[in-house]
């Protein structure tokens, strides 16, 4: 496993995420005579693509690193109020370029609503600009950062499964 820093992620990942975005705002597909509709993105879809995208990939998939893959799994952590916050909490969001609270609690709701897919559970409240106000004042400082994520979602992971009705 190969690991990056923030900054090679954002460095390599900066130009690879245009030309993927590209790509996936065409389909993929070479140019045509006729080329389809290129679709838009809204502000969210564009914050997200320019902030986070890098390297938590601009369809929520990750490389093969120590970064999370955000597809229909994210969504788990909301099954504890601790995994909510910590979502907020990590570094790469509390201490994000995304300054405005309420452009940064609809970037979180995309991630954990569209990103997160069915692993969201259907009872999820979204992110409200108060809760990204408050808990991004605390960003997480550990020297253990892997093993508290393993931590916080193994808990998130029990929630959900004494949510479902048996």
């Amino acid at each position: 496993m190969r690991l990056m820093t923030r900054k090679n992620c954002l460095e390599k990942g900066f130009g690879a995420v245009f030309m993927a975005a590209s790509l996936f705002l065409s389909g993929g597909a070479p140019a045509r005579a006729n080329p389809a509709p290129v679709p838009t993105l809204d502000r969210t879809q564009t914050a997200y693509l320019t902030h986070c995208g890098g390297c938590h990939g601009i369809e929520g998939i990750s490389g093969p690193t120590f970064v999370p893959m955000l597809r229909d799994a994210v969504g788990t952590f909301a099954c504890s109020e601790e995994g909510r916050k910590y979502l907020v909490q990590v570094p790469g969001v509390s201490m994000s370029l995304i300054r405005d609270d309420q452009e940064l609690a609809d970037v979180m709701n995309f991630v954990l609503f569209q990103l997160g897919g069915k692993s969201t559970p259907s009872s999820t409240k979204p992110y409200t600009t108060a809760e990204i106000h408050e808990w991004r004042q605390s960003p997480m400082s550990v020297t253990d950062f892997m093993e508290r994520r393993a931590h916080i979602l193994q808990n998130a992971v029990a929630a959900c499964q004494a949510r479902k009705p048996t």
